[in-house]
């Protein structure tokens, strides 16, 4: 068997890493459209190849730059089409370098096996092994792991993280390639074919390395996304309960100043006695509960949230049928009031003139679904990731998840929501099917 065999021809290998890019950026949002987003995927991929020719035939000094300069091509080429951070290009980089590495790999001791059986040695024969092993793996390994990696959010790899996934790639390359990294020869005479097997399995390994830190890092994302979640919901529902409390408290002192305010109307007549009364009879009507939509937990939450809207300056105007969500859990109710309302003024705070700061719900059914709508005036740009407004807040902990909150909760009523801007309005639209008795009526 020819030793020239055993290095993997430079063509096959800037295939394989046009390919790994390739599943990993089509997943994502592009940079770039149509024919544009064709025009530089191929610009690049003919990069990758041209940097992988010329290594090849540069003297076994320049093999270290020259695979630098790939990497580098590599790290390009997914940051420059696809809209990601450099901590994430990076992460996603890595695992493309290491799955071609795989699939080149692969793929020539395979078709080295086939030599060694007696077949001859052919370019066509190799293309064919190269096609029948390269497509398989790198469908399987988009379909599992590629469309995994930004299903739903964005990735937000941190420096920590992504210097741990480049130690795993840095030294599963080095050891699959010490014989490049190292001139030994004691190491192609004594281990020759084996190399091979060797490096298929060194690549292996750190692929499975590497999509097990993305599957626990995953899991570990969802878990503190749903404890989350959660913590927002157990927080609207607390304030329900200190809201209806608190409601229920200033309803009682209201009735009573009711009466005090006349019983004094009886026993004195001057006008100036009257109209600070009056006043006073006026003022007392801000702390009155002044909604009646039929359902006490929204009633709850309206009078709550407008005692707050009334401190700040904000309109809040609502048109809500209560009793359409009485087929809701109490907590369910709270989680998409609470958090759309919250949203709703939080924004509007924003807006210096007070007459601007307006609110608008509104909760009525049409053919047979409960129709809920928040909108709010607004003045800044708001941006979109995913669907769902960006934050403007500098302590992002929470981001997304009041939203993330009502999503999850209409959705286990099967509903859906829409969120759009039009005119400085901020629209948020939840549609729900009626359960059977209201469809009936």
């Amino acid at each position: 068997m020819d030793d020239n065999l055993l290095e993997i021809p430079r063509l096959f290998t800037s295939i394989a890493e046009v390919m790994a890019c390739l599943i990993y950026i089509l997943p994502q949002k592009k940079r770039y459209s149509g024919i544009e987003f064709y025009f530089f995927f191929t610009i690049w991929a003919g990069v990758i190849f041209l940097v992988q020719f010329i290594s090849g035939e540069l003297s076994i000094a320049f093999w270290i730059p020259g695979m630098l300069t790939a990497m580098a091509c590599m790290y390009l080429y997914i940051r420059s089409l696809c809209v990601v951070s450099g901590y994430d290009a990076g992460f996603l980089f890595i695992r493309a370098f290491i799955l071609a590495e795989f699939a080149a790999a692969l793929e020539w001791q395979i078709y080295y096996y086939i030599i060694y059986l007696g077949a001859p040695n052919s370019w066509w024969l190799a293309v064919v092994v190269m096609i029948i092993i390269y497509v398989p793996i790198f469908l399987v390994v988009y379909f599992i792991d590629a469309k995994k990696v930004f299903s739903d959010r964005r990735l937000g790899i941190s420096l920590k993280e992504l210097i741990n996934v480049l130690i795993i790639g840095m030294v599963t390359f080095m050891i699959n390639n010490i014989n490049f990294v190292v001139d030994n020869p004691f190491t192609i005479k004594t281990l020759r074919a084996n190399l091979l097997y060797i490096r298929t399995l060194v690549d292996f390994c750190g692929l499975l390395i590497l999509y097990a830190f993305g599957e626990q890092r995953r899991e570990m994302y969802l878990h503190y996304e749903l404890t989350a979640i959660n913590d927002i919901l157990h927080k609207h529902y607390d304030q329900y309960q200190s809201s209806r409390d608190s409601i229920e408290l200033i309803n009682r002192k209201h009735h009573d100043l009711k009466h005090q305010i006349a019983q004094i109307r009886k026993e004195t007549d001057p006008q100036k006695r009257e109209e600070y009364l009056e006043e006073i009879d006026h003022a007392m009507t801000v702390y009155e509960s002044q909604y009646d939509t039929g359902n006490t937990v929204v009633d709850t939450i309206l009078s709550g949230k407008s005692l707050y809207c009334n401190e700040h300056n904000i309109n809040l105007s609502c048109v809500v049928d209560g009793r359409l969500v009485d087929f809701m859990m109490v907590m369910d109710i709270c989680s998409i009031f609470g958090n759309a309302l919250d949203n709703c003024i939080e924004s509007v705070l924003k807006i210096a003139n007070p007459k601007e700061r307006i609110i608008r719900v509104a909760v009525f059914s049409r053919n047979e679904f409960l129709m809920m709508r928040f909108e709010n005036y607004y003045e800044e740009d708001i941006e979109f990731s995913d669907g769902l407004p960006i934050t403007t807040k500098t302590d992002r902990k929470y981001h997304g998840y009041g939203i993330k909150s009502i999503k999850k909760t209409i959705e286990a009523y099967k509903g859906n929501i829409a969120i759009s801007t039009n005119n400085n309005w901020f629209v948020m639209k939840i549609l729900i099917p009626l359960p059977g008795e209201e469809k009936s009526e």
